[in-house]
Protein backbone atom coordinates (compact mmCIF):
# COMPACT_ATOMS: atom_id res chain seq x y z
CA UNK A 1 0.00 0.00 0.00
CA UNK A 2 0.85 3.61 -0.33
CA UNK A 3 0.80 3.75 3.42
CA UNK A 4 0.24 1.33 5.79
CA UNK A 5 -2.85 -0.04 6.79
CA UNK A 6 -1.98 -0.53 9.64
CA UNK A 7 -0.65 2.98 10.53
CA UNK A 8 -3.69 4.58 8.42
CA UNK A 9 -6.39 2.89 9.26
CA UNK A 10 -5.67 2.54 13.05
CA UNK A 11 -7.39 5.86 14.98
CA UNK A 12 -6.41 4.34 18.12
CA UNK A 13 -2.92 5.08 17.92
CA UNK A 14 -0.70 3.63 20.91
CA UNK A 15 -0.78 5.85 24.20
CA UNK A 16 2.15 7.58 23.24
CA UNK A 17 0.89 9.74 20.77
CA UNK A 18 -0.80 11.33 23.81
CA UNK A 19 1.58 14.03 24.07
CA UNK A 20 1.64 14.94 19.94
CA UNK A 21 1.87 19.01 19.52
CA UNK A 22 -1.08 20.66 18.66
CA UNK A 23 -3.23 23.28 20.73
CA UNK A 24 -6.13 20.99 19.74
CA UNK A 25 -5.21 17.94 20.49
CA UNK A 26 -3.75 18.67 23.73
CA UNK A 27 -7.40 20.29 24.47
CA UNK A 28 -10.03 17.34 23.08
CA UNK A 29 -7.42 15.32 24.60
CA UNK A 30 -9.39 16.02 27.91
CA UNK A 31 -12.56 17.52 27.03
CA UNK A 32 -16.03 15.59 27.98
CA UNK A 33 -19.21 15.89 25.66
CA UNK A 34 -22.81 15.45 26.19
CA UNK A 35 -24.35 14.68 23.04
CA UNK A 36 -27.30 11.92 21.69
CA UNK A 37 -25.11 8.73 20.51
CA UNK A 38 -24.63 8.24 17.07
CA UNK A 39 -25.00 4.84 16.73
CA UNK A 40 -21.46 4.42 17.27
CA UNK A 41 -22.08 0.52 17.25
CA UNK A 42 -24.11 -1.71 14.21
CA UNK A 43 -27.96 -0.81 14.44
CA UNK A 44 -29.37 -3.20 16.69
CA UNK A 45 -32.58 -3.23 15.16
CA UNK A 46 -30.99 -5.30 12.68
CA UNK A 47 -29.83 -7.55 14.98
CA UNK A 48 -33.41 -8.74 16.41
CA UNK A 49 -34.70 -12.24 14.74
CA UNK A 50 -38.13 -10.33 13.72
CA UNK A 51 -36.67 -7.73 11.78
CA UNK A 52 -33.53 -9.43 10.21
CA UNK A 53 -35.64 -11.88 8.83
CA UNK A 54 -37.98 -9.58 6.76
CA UNK A 55 -35.15 -7.51 5.85
CA UNK A 56 -33.59 -10.56 4.35
CA UNK A 57 -36.57 -11.56 2.52
CA UNK A 58 -36.99 -7.79 1.07
CA UNK A 59 -33.92 -7.06 0.31
CA UNK A 60 -33.43 -10.87 -1.65
CA UNK A 61 -36.78 -10.46 -3.46
CA UNK A 62 -35.63 -6.97 -4.45
CA UNK A 63 -32.20 -8.56 -5.32
CA UNK A 64 -34.05 -11.15 -7.49
CA UNK A 65 -36.27 -9.04 -9.56
CA UNK A 66 -33.89 -6.81 -10.53
CA UNK A 67 -31.27 -10.04 -11.43
CA UNK A 68 -30.88 -10.39 -15.41
CA UNK A 69 -33.18 -13.48 -14.84
CA UNK A 70 -35.57 -11.87 -12.41
CA UNK A 71 -38.47 -11.29 -14.96
CA UNK A 72 -38.36 -7.49 -14.55
CA UNK A 73 -40.67 -6.64 -17.64
CA UNK A 74 -38.48 -5.11 -20.59
CA UNK A 75 -40.85 -1.99 -20.85
CA UNK A 76 -41.51 -1.15 -17.61
CA UNK A 77 -38.18 1.04 -16.04
CA UNK A 78 -36.37 -0.15 -12.82
CA UNK A 79 -37.82 2.97 -10.35
CA UNK A 80 -38.36 2.69 -6.70
CA UNK A 81 -42.10 3.58 -7.49
CA UNK A 82 -42.18 0.41 -9.94
CA UNK A 83 -40.17 -1.67 -7.68
CA UNK A 84 -42.91 -1.22 -4.84
CA UNK A 85 -45.44 -2.64 -6.77
CA UNK A 86 -43.55 -6.06 -6.50
CA UNK A 87 -42.70 -5.39 -2.74
CA UNK A 88 -45.63 -4.13 -1.43
CA UNK A 89 -46.21 -7.54 0.91
CA UNK A 90 -42.17 -7.79 2.04
CA UNK A 91 -42.06 -3.70 3.13
CA UNK A 92 -45.64 -4.34 4.99
CA UNK A 93 -44.18 -6.97 6.81
CA UNK A 94 -40.78 -5.04 7.68
CA UNK A 95 -42.37 -1.99 8.65
CA UNK A 96 -45.10 -4.26 10.99
CA UNK A 97 -42.63 -5.95 12.63
CA UNK A 98 -40.96 -2.05 13.29
CA UNK A 99 -44.21 -0.91 14.34
CA UNK A 100 -44.20 -3.47 17.15
CA UNK A 101 -40.57 -2.61 18.20
CA UNK A 102 -41.93 0.76 18.25
CA UNK A 103 -44.30 0.48 21.12
CA UNK A 104 -41.42 -0.17 23.41
CA UNK A 105 -38.07 1.77 21.47
CA UNK A 106 -37.36 4.98 23.50
CA UNK A 107 -34.87 7.50 21.76
CA UNK A 108 -31.34 7.31 23.07
CA UNK A 109 -30.76 9.66 25.57
CA UNK A 110 -28.01 11.77 25.29
CA UNK A 111 -24.59 10.51 27.04
CA UNK A 112 -21.51 11.16 28.48
CA UNK A 113 -18.65 11.04 25.70
CA UNK A 114 -14.72 11.70 26.27
CA UNK A 115 -14.15 13.50 22.66
CA UNK A 116 -10.82 11.08 22.58
CA UNK A 117 -13.22 7.86 22.48
CA UNK A 118 -14.93 9.66 20.12
CA UNK A 119 -12.59 10.17 17.61
CA UNK A 120 -11.97 6.40 17.20
CA UNK A 121 -15.29 5.81 16.45
CA UNK A 122 -16.00 8.52 13.89
CA UNK A 123 -12.71 7.33 11.69
CA UNK A 124 -14.21 3.65 12.19
CA UNK A 125 -17.78 4.99 10.80
CA UNK A 126 -16.07 6.98 8.02
CA UNK A 127 -13.66 3.92 7.00
CA UNK A 128 -16.58 1.16 7.04
CA UNK A 129 -19.27 3.86 4.50
CA UNK A 130 -17.53 2.69 2.02
CA UNK A 131 -14.00 0.91 0.12
CA UNK A 132 -13.47 3.67 -2.01
CA UNK A 133 -13.26 6.29 1.03
CA UNK A 134 -11.10 3.60 3.11
CA UNK A 135 -8.60 3.82 0.39
CA UNK A 136 -8.47 7.54 -0.07
CA UNK A 137 -7.97 7.75 4.04
CA UNK A 138 -5.32 5.62 3.67
CA UNK A 139 -3.55 7.80 0.59
CA UNK A 140 -3.65 7.06 -3.31
CA UNK A 141 -1.29 8.02 -6.06
CA UNK A 142 -2.82 10.62 -8.04
CA UNK A 143 -1.69 12.85 -10.92
CA UNK A 144 -2.23 16.11 -9.53
CA UNK A 145 -2.53 18.86 -12.43
CA UNK A 146 -2.40 22.45 -10.56
CA UNK A 147 -0.39 25.91 -10.97
CA UNK A 148 1.94 24.20 -8.70
CA UNK A 149 2.36 20.82 -10.25
CA UNK A 150 1.61 19.43 -13.83
CA UNK A 151 0.75 16.10 -13.78
CA UNK A 152 3.10 15.58 -11.26
CA UNK A 153 2.31 12.31 -9.28
CA UNK A 154 1.96 12.86 -5.90
CA UNK A 155 0.63 10.47 -2.90
CA UNK A 156 -3.58 12.33 -1.71
CA UNK A 157 -4.85 11.32 0.82
CA UNK A 158 -8.24 12.37 2.69
CA UNK A 159 -8.54 14.49 5.52
CA UNK A 160 -11.16 14.02 7.91
CA UNK A 161 -11.21 17.55 10.33
CA UNK A 162 -13.21 17.46 13.49
CA UNK A 163 -14.32 20.86 14.18
CA UNK A 164 -15.46 21.79 17.82
CA UNK A 165 -16.63 25.12 17.29
CA UNK A 166 -17.41 27.59 20.50
CA UNK A 167 -18.59 31.52 20.84
CA UNK A 168 -15.01 31.95 21.85
CA UNK A 169 -12.64 29.82 19.42
CA UNK A 170 -12.54 26.94 17.15
CA UNK A 171 -10.80 23.50 17.60
CA UNK A 172 -9.67 21.30 14.69
CA UNK A 173 -8.21 17.57 14.83
CA UNK A 174 -7.50 15.51 12.03
CA UNK A 175 -9.27 12.27 12.72
CA UNK A 176 -6.09 10.38 11.56
CA UNK A 177 -3.01 11.81 12.78
CA UNK A 178 -4.88 12.96 16.03
CA UNK A 179 -2.48 16.35 15.56
CA UNK A 180 -3.83 20.13 13.86
CA UNK A 181 -4.76 20.12 10.57
CA UNK A 182 -2.32 21.37 8.04
CA UNK A 183 -4.55 23.20 5.56
CA UNK A 184 -1.56 24.65 3.39
CA UNK A 185 -1.69 21.13 1.97
CA UNK A 186 -5.28 21.05 1.68
CA UNK A 187 -5.83 20.93 -2.72
CA UNK A 188 -7.80 23.65 -3.51
CA UNK A 189 -11.28 22.17 -4.96
CA UNK A 190 -10.67 23.14 -8.28
CA UNK A 191 -7.78 20.77 -8.97
CA UNK A 192 -8.24 18.31 -11.60
CA UNK A 193 -6.59 15.00 -9.98
CA UNK A 194 -6.60 11.36 -11.68
CA UNK A 195 -6.25 8.36 -9.35
CA UNK A 196 -3.64 6.36 -10.49
CA UNK A 197 -4.49 3.10 -7.97
CA UNK A 198 -5.98 0.59 -10.23
CA UNK A 199 -9.12 -0.65 -8.52
CA UNK A 200 -10.09 2.89 -8.33
CA UNK A 201 -11.79 5.43 -10.64
CA UNK A 202 -9.20 6.53 -12.86
CA UNK A 203 -11.11 9.31 -14.64
CA UNK A 204 -9.93 13.11 -14.30
CA UNK A 205 -12.57 14.74 -11.72
CA UNK A 206 -12.01 18.23 -9.49
CA UNK A 207 -11.00 17.27 -6.35
CA UNK A 208 -14.76 19.97 -5.28
CA UNK A 209 -16.47 17.14 -7.29
CA UNK A 210 -14.63 14.21 -5.26
CA UNK A 211 -14.90 15.34 -1.76
CA UNK A 212 -18.68 15.68 -3.01
CA UNK A 213 -18.97 12.19 -4.10
CA UNK A 214 -17.56 11.64 -0.84
CA UNK A 215 -19.96 13.26 1.50
CA UNK A 216 -22.82 11.96 -0.16
CA UNK A 217 -21.57 8.03 0.23
CA UNK A 218 -20.35 9.13 3.98
CA UNK A 219 -24.36 10.83 3.91
CA UNK A 220 -26.42 7.12 2.86
CA UNK A 221 -23.70 4.73 3.79
CA UNK A 222 -23.66 6.52 7.54
CA UNK A 223 -26.59 8.14 7.64
CA UNK A 224 -26.43 8.73 11.93
CA UNK A 225 -23.21 10.65 10.57
CA UNK A 226 -25.65 13.35 8.77
CA UNK A 227 -26.52 15.78 11.16
CA UNK A 228 -22.70 16.17 12.25
CA UNK A 229 -21.58 16.16 8.88
CA UNK A 230 -24.08 18.82 7.16
CA UNK A 231 -25.14 20.74 9.62
CA UNK A 232 -23.26 20.37 12.98
CA UNK A 233 -23.76 19.02 15.79
CA UNK A 234 -25.21 20.77 18.91
CA UNK A 235 -23.60 19.32 21.96
CA UNK A 236 -22.33 20.91 25.48
CA UNK A 237 -18.88 20.67 26.31
CA UNK A 238 -16.53 20.42 29.50
CA UNK A 239 -13.36 21.46 29.34
CA UNK A 240 -10.48 21.97 32.56
CA UNK A 241 -10.76 24.87 34.33
CA UNK A 242 -14.50 25.37 32.49
CA UNK A 243 -18.11 25.73 33.16
CA UNK A 244 -19.82 23.62 31.13
CA UNK A 245 -20.67 25.01 27.48
CA UNK A 246 -23.04 25.11 24.75
CA UNK A 247 -21.10 23.87 21.31
CA UNK A 248 -21.28 22.58 17.67
CA UNK A 249 -19.34 19.36 16.31
CA UNK A 250 -18.70 19.75 12.86
CA UNK A 251 -16.83 16.99 10.58
CA UNK A 252 -15.16 18.34 7.34
CA UNK A 253 -13.66 16.22 4.48
CA UNK A 254 -10.77 17.84 2.49
CA UNK A 255 -7.83 16.56 0.34
CA UNK A 256 -4.65 16.85 0.60
CA UNK A 257 -1.21 15.96 -0.68
CA UNK A 258 0.89 13.64 1.61
CA UNK A 259 4.24 13.75 -0.35
CA UNK A 260 5.49 14.90 -3.83
CA UNK A 261 7.17 11.42 -5.38
CA UNK A 262 7.66 13.42 -9.10
CA UNK A 263 7.83 11.90 -12.02
CA UNK A 264 6.92 7.90 -12.44
CA UNK A 265 9.73 5.76 -13.09
CA UNK A 266 9.47 2.94 -15.64
CA UNK A 267 9.41 -0.18 -13.74
CA UNK A 268 11.55 -2.04 -15.97
CA UNK A 269 13.90 -0.27 -19.02
CA UNK A 270 13.02 0.16 -22.22
CA UNK A 271 13.77 -2.59 -23.89
CA UNK A 272 12.19 -4.70 -20.81
CA UNK A 273 8.84 -3.46 -21.48
CA UNK A 274 6.41 -5.51 -19.67
CA UNK A 275 3.48 -6.09 -22.23
CA UNK A 276 -0.34 -5.18 -21.88
CA UNK A 277 -1.10 -8.14 -20.85
CA UNK A 278 -0.86 -7.74 -17.40
CA UNK A 279 -4.01 -5.82 -16.95
CA UNK A 280 -5.62 -7.38 -19.67
CA UNK A 281 -8.91 -9.82 -19.09
CA UNK A 282 -8.34 -13.47 -20.71
CA UNK A 283 -9.33 -13.08 -24.49
CA UNK A 284 -7.89 -9.47 -25.02
CA UNK A 285 -5.59 -8.53 -27.71
CA UNK A 286 -2.32 -7.44 -26.59
CA UNK A 287 -0.07 -4.24 -27.55
CA UNK A 288 3.40 -4.17 -28.19
CA UNK A 289 4.70 -2.35 -25.32
CA UNK A 290 3.29 -0.23 -22.98
CA UNK A 291 4.04 3.17 -20.71
CA UNK A 292 5.33 3.59 -17.23
CA UNK A 293 2.21 5.45 -16.34
CA UNK A 294 -0.19 2.72 -17.30
CA UNK A 295 1.05 0.64 -14.22
CA UNK A 296 -0.43 2.32 -11.22
CA UNK A 297 -1.04 -1.12 -8.47
CA UNK A 298 0.16 0.01 -5.30
CA UNK A 299 4.06 -1.82 -5.02
CA UNK A 300 3.38 -3.63 -7.86
CA UNK A 301 6.64 -3.95 -8.95
CA UNK A 302 8.14 -5.43 -5.66
CA UNK A 303 5.53 -8.31 -5.77
CA UNK A 304 4.68 -9.61 -9.10
CA UNK A 305 8.07 -11.29 -9.17
CA UNK A 306 8.52 -14.16 -6.89
CA UNK A 307 11.60 -15.65 -8.50
CA UNK A 308 14.94 -14.53 -9.90
CA UNK A 309 13.53 -16.14 -13.39
CA UNK A 310 10.55 -14.37 -13.74
CA UNK A 311 7.96 -15.96 -13.26
CA UNK A 312 4.89 -13.94 -12.58
CA UNK A 313 3.49 -14.02 -9.45
CA UNK A 314 0.07 -14.66 -8.49
CA UNK A 315 -1.09 -10.88 -7.25
CA UNK A 316 -1.00 -10.51 -11.24
CA UNK A 317 -3.08 -12.91 -12.13
CA UNK A 318 -7.01 -12.68 -12.70
CA UNK A 319 -9.10 -14.07 -10.43
CA UNK A 320 -12.91 -14.98 -10.98
CA UNK A 321 -15.59 -16.05 -8.64
CA UNK A 322 -17.93 -19.56 -9.18
CA UNK A 323 -19.85 -19.87 -6.80
CA UNK A 324 -23.08 -18.73 -7.64
CA UNK A 325 -24.79 -18.89 -4.42
CA UNK A 326 -21.59 -17.95 -2.90
CA UNK A 327 -22.00 -14.58 -4.65
CA UNK A 328 -25.86 -14.10 -4.29
CA UNK A 329 -24.72 -14.49 -0.63
CA UNK A 330 -22.52 -11.84 -0.71
CA UNK A 331 -24.36 -8.98 -2.56
CA UNK A 332 -27.75 -9.63 -0.28
CA UNK A 333 -25.46 -9.26 2.73
CA UNK A 334 -23.95 -6.23 1.33
CA UNK A 335 -27.56 -4.73 0.32
CA UNK A 336 -28.52 -5.91 3.49
CA UNK A 337 -25.94 -3.57 5.30
CA UNK A 338 -27.11 -0.20 3.35
CA UNK A 339 -30.91 -0.83 4.62
CA UNK A 340 -30.12 -1.82 7.96
CA UNK A 341 -28.11 1.40 8.79
CA UNK A 342 -31.94 3.48 7.73
CA UNK A 343 -34.24 1.30 10.25
CA UNK A 344 -33.45 3.72 12.59
CA UNK A 345 -34.81 6.31 10.79
CA UNK A 346 -38.22 3.85 9.23
CA UNK A 347 -39.25 3.47 13.19
CA UNK A 348 -42.80 5.26 13.66
CA UNK A 349 -41.21 6.86 16.57
CA UNK A 350 -38.94 8.95 14.17
CA UNK A 351 -41.92 11.38 12.13
CA UNK A 352 -41.97 13.41 9.39
CA UNK A 353 -38.25 15.42 9.81
CA UNK A 354 -36.79 11.65 9.56
CA UNK A 355 -38.66 10.93 5.95
CA UNK A 356 -37.88 14.60 4.83
CA UNK A 357 -33.73 14.20 5.81
CA UNK A 358 -33.42 10.71 4.25
CA UNK A 359 -35.12 11.64 1.10
CA UNK A 360 -33.27 14.84 0.61
CA UNK A 361 -30.32 12.47 1.46
CA UNK A 362 -30.71 9.88 -1.28
CA UNK A 363 -32.41 12.44 -3.76
CA UNK A 364 -28.60 13.53 -3.77
CA UNK A 365 -26.68 11.00 -3.14
CA UNK A 366 -27.68 7.74 -5.04
CA UNK A 367 -27.32 8.05 -9.20
CA UNK A 368 -28.72 9.97 -11.61
CA UNK A 369 -32.40 8.64 -11.74
CA UNK A 370 -33.18 8.41 -7.82
CA UNK A 371 -31.21 11.44 -7.63
CA UNK A 372 -33.71 12.80 -10.48
CA UNK A 373 -37.11 11.38 -8.97
CA UNK A 374 -36.53 12.08 -5.10
CA UNK A 375 -34.71 15.57 -5.72
CA UNK A 376 -37.98 17.31 -7.15
CA UNK A 377 -39.41 16.60 -3.78
CA UNK A 378 -36.75 17.16 -1.32
CA UNK A 379 -36.02 20.62 -1.19
CA UNK A 380 -34.69 21.89 -4.76
CA UNK A 381 -38.06 23.69 -5.00
CA UNK A 382 -38.77 27.13 -2.55
CA UNK A 383 -41.71 25.46 -2.26
CA UNK A 384 -41.73 22.30 -0.24
CA UNK A 385 -43.54 19.19 -1.34
CA UNK A 386 -44.99 16.92 0.76
CA UNK A 387 -42.70 14.58 2.89
CA UNK A 388 -42.70 10.98 1.73
CA UNK A 389 -44.09 8.52 3.56
CA UNK A 390 -42.80 5.34 5.43
CA UNK A 391 -43.36 2.76 3.39
CA UNK A 392 -42.20 5.49 0.31
CA UNK A 393 -38.70 5.97 2.11
CA UNK A 394 -38.28 1.75 2.57
CA UNK A 395 -39.00 1.17 -0.94
CA UNK A 396 -36.29 4.08 -2.15
CA UNK A 397 -33.66 3.11 0.16
CA UNK A 398 -34.27 -0.79 -0.70
CA UNK A 399 -34.30 0.48 -4.33
CA UNK A 400 -30.68 2.34 -3.63
CA UNK A 401 -29.05 -0.72 -1.78
CA UNK A 402 -29.67 -2.95 -4.53
CA UNK A 403 -28.53 -0.32 -7.17
CA UNK A 404 -25.60 0.18 -5.04
CA UNK A 405 -24.70 -3.32 -5.71
CA UNK A 406 -25.32 -4.36 -8.31
CA UNK A 407 -27.13 -1.82 -10.67
CA UNK A 408 -25.85 0.41 -13.63
CA UNK A 409 -24.47 3.14 -11.08
CA UNK A 410 -22.93 1.02 -8.54
CA UNK A 411 -20.80 3.25 -6.45
CA UNK A 412 -19.50 0.56 -4.09
CA UNK A 413 -18.12 -1.95 -6.64
CA UNK A 414 -19.33 -4.66 -5.36
CA UNK A 415 -20.05 -6.30 -8.72
CA UNK A 416 -15.92 -7.24 -8.46
CA UNK A 417 -17.40 -11.13 -7.73
CA UNK A 418 -19.54 -11.03 -10.73
CA UNK A 419 -16.32 -10.39 -13.36
CA UNK A 420 -12.58 -11.35 -13.67
CA UNK A 421 -10.52 -9.25 -11.16
CA UNK A 422 -6.29 -8.85 -10.64
CA UNK A 423 -5.72 -10.55 -7.44
CA UNK A 424 -3.88 -7.34 -6.27
CA UNK A 425 -7.23 -5.94 -6.73
CA UNK A 426 -8.81 -8.67 -4.60
CA UNK A 427 -7.06 -8.65 -1.23
CA UNK A 428 -7.68 -4.92 -0.50
CA UNK A 429 -11.54 -5.53 -1.00
CA UNK A 430 -11.52 -8.13 1.27
CA UNK A 431 -9.75 -6.62 3.42
CA UNK A 432 -12.23 -3.71 3.93
CA UNK A 433 -14.73 -6.20 3.83
CA UNK A 434 -13.33 -7.36 7.09
CA UNK A 435 -12.42 -4.36 9.01
CA UNK A 436 -15.64 -2.58 8.55
CA UNK A 437 -17.75 -5.91 9.97
CA UNK A 438 -16.72 -4.04 13.35
CA UNK A 439 -15.03 -1.84 15.20
CA UNK A 440 -13.08 -4.74 16.98
CA UNK A 441 -11.80 -6.07 13.79
CA UNK A 442 -10.42 -3.00 12.72
CA UNK A 443 -8.99 -1.89 15.55
CA UNK A 444 -7.44 -5.40 15.78
CA UNK A 445 -6.05 -5.63 12.23
CA UNK A 446 -3.88 -2.15 13.11
CA UNK A 447 -2.48 -3.62 16.01
CA UNK A 448 -2.72 -2.41 19.72
CA UNK A 449 -0.34 -2.58 22.39
CA UNK A 450 -0.30 -5.42 24.83
CA UNK A 451 1.56 -8.23 26.66
CA UNK A 452 1.15 -12.03 26.48
CA UNK A 453 1.68 -14.73 28.63
CA UNK A 454 1.65 -18.38 26.46
CA UNK A 455 2.33 -21.31 28.74
CA UNK A 456 5.91 -22.13 29.04
CA UNK A 457 7.14 -18.69 28.66
CA UNK A 458 7.28 -15.23 30.76
CA UNK A 459 4.93 -11.86 29.42
CA UNK A 460 6.25 -10.56 26.13
CA UNK A 461 5.06 -7.10 25.44
CA UNK A 462 4.65 -5.70 21.81
CA UNK A 463 1.68 -5.15 19.29
CA UNK A 464 -1.29 -7.55 19.06
CA UNK A 465 -2.70 -7.74 15.71
CA UNK A 466 -5.39 -9.57 13.85
CA UNK A 467 -3.72 -11.11 10.92
CA UNK A 468 -5.82 -12.01 7.82
CA UNK A 469 -4.63 -14.59 5.52
CA UNK A 470 -6.15 -15.19 2.30
CA UNK A 471 -5.31 -18.94 0.29
CA UNK A 472 -5.36 -19.60 -3.07
CA UNK A 473 -5.15 -23.01 -3.96
CA UNK A 474 -5.15 -25.13 -7.00
CA UNK A 475 -3.52 -28.46 -7.86
CA UNK A 476 -0.56 -27.23 -8.67
CA UNK A 477 0.85 -24.97 -5.62
CA UNK A 478 -0.93 -22.40 -3.28
CA UNK A 479 -0.26 -19.27 -2.11
CA UNK A 480 -0.93 -16.92 1.07
CA UNK A 481 -1.38 -13.61 1.06
CA UNK A 482 -0.98 -11.15 4.13
CA UNK A 483 -4.41 -9.10 3.94
CA UNK A 484 -2.82 -6.41 5.93
CA UNK A 485 -0.07 -5.82 3.69
CA UNK A 486 -0.91 -7.62 0.61
CA UNK A 487 2.19 -9.62 0.61
CA UNK A 488 2.94 -13.13 -0.27
CA UNK A 489 4.28 -15.15 2.99
CA UNK A 490 6.37 -18.02 1.70
CA UNK A 491 4.42 -19.81 5.02
CA UNK A 492 1.64 -18.98 7.67
CA UNK A 493 3.05 -16.32 10.13
CA UNK A 494 3.87 -17.87 13.93
CA UNK A 495 0.31 -17.65 15.53
CA UNK A 496 -0.23 -17.30 19.28
CA UNK A 497 -1.04 -20.34 20.79
CA UNK A 498 -5.00 -19.92 21.79
CA UNK A 499 -3.62 -21.03 25.50
CA UNK A 500 -1.98 -17.97 25.98
CA UNK A 501 -3.49 -14.92 27.80
CA UNK A 502 -3.63 -10.92 26.53
CA UNK A 503 -3.54 -8.20 28.31
CA UNK A 504 -4.63 -5.05 25.88
CA UNK A 505 -3.58 -1.95 27.10
CA UNK A 506 -6.39 0.52 27.51
CA UNK A 507 -8.82 -2.80 26.72
CA UNK A 508 -12.18 -1.91 25.42
CA UNK A 509 -13.40 -4.80 26.77
CA UNK A 510 -12.45 -4.40 30.26
CA UNK A 511 -11.54 -8.24 30.91
CA UNK A 512 -8.59 -10.58 30.00
CA UNK A 513 -9.06 -13.21 27.59
CA UNK A 514 -7.20 -16.07 25.76
CA UNK A 515 -6.54 -15.91 22.49
CA UNK A 516 -9.15 -18.60 21.91
CA UNK A 517 -11.43 -16.23 23.94
CA UNK A 518 -10.42 -12.91 21.61
CA UNK A 519 -10.77 -15.49 18.42
CA UNK A 520 -14.14 -16.40 19.13
CA UNK A 521 -15.14 -12.40 19.47
CA UNK A 522 -13.75 -12.06 15.74
CA UNK A 523 -15.64 -15.50 14.74
CA UNK A 524 -18.84 -13.77 15.87
CA UNK A 525 -18.84 -10.37 14.39
CA UNK A 526 -17.82 -11.90 11.22
CA UNK A 527 -20.68 -14.19 11.38
CA UNK A 528 -22.96 -12.09 12.65
CA UNK A 529 -22.06 -8.82 10.36
CA UNK A 530 -20.38 -10.06 7.20
CA UNK A 531 -21.51 -13.69 6.92
CA UNK A 532 -20.42 -14.16 3.00
CA UNK A 533 -16.82 -12.92 4.05
CA UNK A 534 -16.65 -15.68 7.60
CA UNK A 535 -18.25 -18.29 5.36
CA UNK A 536 -14.51 -17.67 3.38
CA UNK A 537 -13.23 -19.71 6.49
CA UNK A 538 -14.88 -22.46 4.79
CA UNK A 539 -13.64 -21.92 1.19
CA UNK A 540 -15.34 -21.09 -2.18
CA UNK A 541 -14.48 -21.98 -5.89
CA UNK A 542 -12.89 -19.63 -7.83
CA UNK A 543 -11.10 -19.58 -11.29
CA UNK A 544 -7.19 -18.43 -12.11
CA UNK A 545 -6.26 -17.06 -15.23
CA UNK A 546 -2.76 -17.40 -15.98
CA UNK A 547 -0.62 -15.29 -17.35
CA UNK A 548 1.35 -18.23 -18.95
CA UNK A 549 -0.75 -19.43 -21.16
CA UNK A 550 0.49 -23.39 -21.17
CA UNK A 551 -1.01 -23.06 -17.74
CA UNK A 552 -4.27 -21.24 -18.76
CA UNK A 553 -7.37 -21.14 -16.68
CA UNK A 554 -6.83 -23.24 -13.37
CA UNK A 555 -9.83 -24.22 -10.86
CA UNK A 556 -8.80 -23.11 -7.66
CA UNK A 557 -9.94 -22.69 -3.92
CA UNK A 558 -10.29 -19.02 -1.98
CA UNK A 559 -10.34 -19.20 1.88
CA UNK A 560 -9.64 -17.00 4.37
CA UNK A 561 -8.44 -17.19 7.77
CA UNK A 562 -7.61 -15.18 10.49
CA UNK A 563 -4.89 -15.59 13.75
CA UNK A 564 -3.11 -13.66 15.81
CA UNK A 565 0.97 -12.70 16.30
CA UNK A 566 2.43 -10.36 18.68
CA UNK A 567 5.26 -8.21 17.14
CA UNK A 568 7.55 -8.05 20.67
CA UNK A 569 9.18 -4.48 21.67
CA UNK A 570 12.26 -4.68 23.33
Amino acid sequence: MVSSAVRSLTPWLPSETAGLPGATASTLSNTVCRMAPLALKHPPLAQVPAVAAALRQLVGQSMALRSPTGGWPADLPQTPENLALYLSEETGELLEVLDDLGQTHTPSPSALIPLSALVPHLLWMLASGSYEIMRLIEGVQARVCSTSAQGAVQVVRLVPVLVLALDETTYALDLVTQTDPEPPLYLPETTEIRLLDNDLDSQPILCGDLLRRMAELVTYTQPRLTAIHSDGCPVEILRPFQPWQPATLHLRLHLAEMETQGQPQPYAEASDAVPDALYLPPGAKQSAVVTASDFTLDDFANTLVEDPGGVTGVLGDWLTFTDESWIQAFLITCAQQVVARHLLQMMPSQGRDIGRDIGRDIGRDIGRDIGRDIGRDTGRDSTPEPLPRREELCNRVTYAATDLVQGANGLFRHTFVHEPVLVADVWPRLRWYLAQSSERVMQLMGGVSAQVLAPGLSWQQGSLSLRPLMQLTTAQRSWIIDLSRGRLLPTSPQALTPQAVVDIADDPWAVTLTVAELTLLIDQDLTTYTPAIAALAQSTPIHLHRLDAEAGCQPGQLTLDWCFTLQTTL
